[in-house]
């Protein structure tokens, strides 16, 4: 199915439901009426041919628009990926911290499977911040400001000054595989801890788990295969 920009935003949203994420982390406002998506689009300052990529991409999830999301504007997938980050800080990673609170009252479990998952699981909280963390104070200041030295906003002294030991490629060599950690969390649970008596806790500890897992490789697929090679663009004009 092919969307279009004349087509309502509500039928969209009908055809599949995890177009919502696109909404909330491109912060546009639900009450859609009967609004199409590039009227949403242009009340609310999204580019609509962004915004129909991401969304066809959602419900095509064997057509990756590699291409098509590099033509854009970095900011765009900047401020997507940024909102990313806070529904991951603000909202998913509690939610599962909270279900693992809930198996911890269950007096079923052995103490010592529940004290492997919890390890694990705030040791991964603690890499996850901190990759989070060098993603907003390090790199995303930094491709803006390639940007802007690429338009002559920002002097060419001043941009090496402050990152002549910076490269978007010394970032991706600190990438961490964060998608691949939170499966093997997720293996722990199913392969060594006996679920409890109420199993509906414990599936859906696995279920939030399962969820970040799969957003999680949507967001290294932006960022690698994006984000990344866009920048690797902008530097290489910038010593143009």
């Amino acid at each position: 199915m092919r969307i279009h920009s004349n087509m309502k935003m509500a039928d969209l949203v009908e055809v599949n439901f995890e177009i919502l994420e696109v909404i909330q982390r491109l912060q546009i406002p639900f009450g859609f009426k009967d609004k199409t998506i590039d009227k949403v689009c242009k009340e609310n300052n999204i580019e609509v041919l962004f915004f129909l990529q991401l969304a066809q991409w959602f419900i095509e999830r064997e057509n990756f628009p590699q291409e098509e999301l590099m033509q854009g504007h970095p900011n765009l997938l900047i401020t997507y990926l940024h909102n990313t980050h806070k529904c991951y800080l603000e909202h998913q990673i509690p939610r599962i911290e909270q279900e693992i609170k809930n198996l911890e009252k269950e007096t079923e479990l052995p103490g010592e499977s529940v004290q492997l998952m919890i390890k694990f699981f705030k040791e991964y909280i603690n890499e996850f911040t901190d990759h989070l963390k060098d993603e907003e104070e390090i790199t995303f200041p930094y491709i803006q400001a390639l940007e802007k030295a690429n338009r002559g906003e920002l002097a060419l002294s001043d941009f090496n000054k402050k990152y002549k030991n910076y490269s978007i490629d010394k970032y991706l060599a600190n990438h961490s595989n964060l998608e691949e950690k939170i499966v093997d969390l997720q293996s722990i649970l199913l392969k060594y801890m006996p679920p409890p008596v109420n199993n509906c806790k414990f599936t859906n500890l696995l279920l939030e788990i399962y969820r970040l897992g799969k957003d999680l490789k949507d967001h290294t697929l932006l960022e690698e295969n994006v984000l990344i090679p866009k920048v690797r663009h902008m530097e290489i004009q910038l010593k143009k």
